[in-house]
């Protein structure tokens, strides 16, 4: 083992000190199962830490140094925090209690399918504790690229923490492709969170920018796009980059679903218009049913409530026969920005307020 605790409660590393550095340091413990561990080194073996008794852990520096920092950071706001804490039969991170409240902490570092991340919040929820899962080794980027598990926390959680530097950060947003997502990163003093946040702090003009390059080149004409799209569009006489606005809101219960965001919303448009005595809740279920995806019923409920609450702001109903079509690129573009800069007013002045 590479990295412990020192008798100070400072993380040591084997790679960055010799062993009469190291050895000012001792006690040594474990950062995972806080039992003592020492130094050793061998003929055929640097330089490291082992336990008396083993723990069976195999994790990276750095994603003990990401946990030894959260616990620390949960530990300056007044939490008792347990390590290495099994739950039912499946051993949890940490675990924070404080003033009678209860939860597990997740530090994820390696890839995980969001099918087995499912599994194990629930099997948490079941246990009776609620849980937060952090994204260890991500860094705070502009443009940030999230695995299905992140978009999944995304959707549970209203946003994703990761740890970065010895401090928190919070993700809030919305998708604008499979993978990418625009937003926000916040320094994070709690792990409470907000369905609004994402709209306090919507950037219109970044967001104007992505709609544009999503009118200006659509998506490339795959089978899928061209039945749901552009088979329906050229009958009626209308343009892929001439679509109303409103087929690119910013939604962040689409995190909820692997589907890209604009086509998403561009097919539930042309379902919407198609037939529009269908209720908006069978029309969101079979627009993602005809992307092959089975749509849970609380996707289904949050992105019904954000939908027609942005399309309330915009003054516009879900009968969408009635949204207006820009006639030229020009005059859509016009549309993005005075629609999306409305809005951000709009939620500014609610914020304050």
């Amino acid at each position: 083992m590479r990295c412990a605790i020192g008798r100070t409660g400072e993380y040591v590393d084997t790679r960055i000190a010799n062993r009469r550095q190291l050895e000012a340091l001792a006690p040594f413990s474990c950062p995972d199962c806080h039992e003592r561990v020492i130094l050793k080194e061998g003929v055929k073996r640097r330089l490291h830490f082992a336990h008396v008794h083993s723990c069976g852990r195999g994790e990276s520096a750095a994603h003990q140094q990401d946990k030894w920092n959260v616990r620390q950071w949960l530990q300056q706001r007044g939490y008792d925090v347990d390590q290495e804490v099994t739950v039912g039969g499946r051993r949890a991170d940490l675990v924070a209690s404080k003033d009678g409240e209860t939860f597990i902490v997740e530090v994820q570092a390696s890839p995980l399918d969001a099918e087995t991340y499912r599994q194990r919040t629930t099997h948490y929820t079941a246990a009776g504790f609620s849980v937060v899962w952090l994204a260890s080794g991500m860094s705070p980027d502009p443009m940030p690229a999230f695995s299905p598990w992140m978009r999944a926390e995304l959707a549970r959680n209203e946003a994703l923490f990761v740890p970065a530097g010895g401090k928190l950060y919070r993700f809030v947003g919305c998708p604008t492709t499979l993978r990418r997502g625009q937003g926000n990163w916040v320094p994070a003093d709690d792990f409470n969170t907000s369905p609004f946040e994402a709209y306090y702090r919507f950037d219109a003009h970044r967001w104007t920018q992505r709609v544009r390059r999503s009118r200006v080149t659509p998506p490339y004409p795959s089978a899928v796009y061209r039945r749901l799209v552009l088979e329906r569009l050229y009958p009626i006489g209308m343009l892929p980059s001439l679509l109303p606005t409103c087929c690119y809101l910013p939604l962040p219960a689409l995190w909820g679903i692997h589907i890209h965001p604009f086509d998403y919303q561009v097919v539930l448009y042309l379902n919407r218009r198609s037939f529009p005595n269908d209720s908006v809740r069978w029309s969101i279920e079979k627009t993602s049913l005809q992307f092959g995806v089975t749509p849970t019923s609380d996707f289904i409920e949050g992105f019904e409530v954000q939908w027609k609450q942005l399309l309330n702001v915009f003054d516009l109903s879900p009968d969408v026969k009635g949204w207006p079509v820009p006639r030229t690129l020009e005059a859509a573009l016009q549309s993005d920005f005075r629609l999306f800069q409305g809005f951000q007013r709009f939620m500014a002045k609610s914020y304050t307020n």
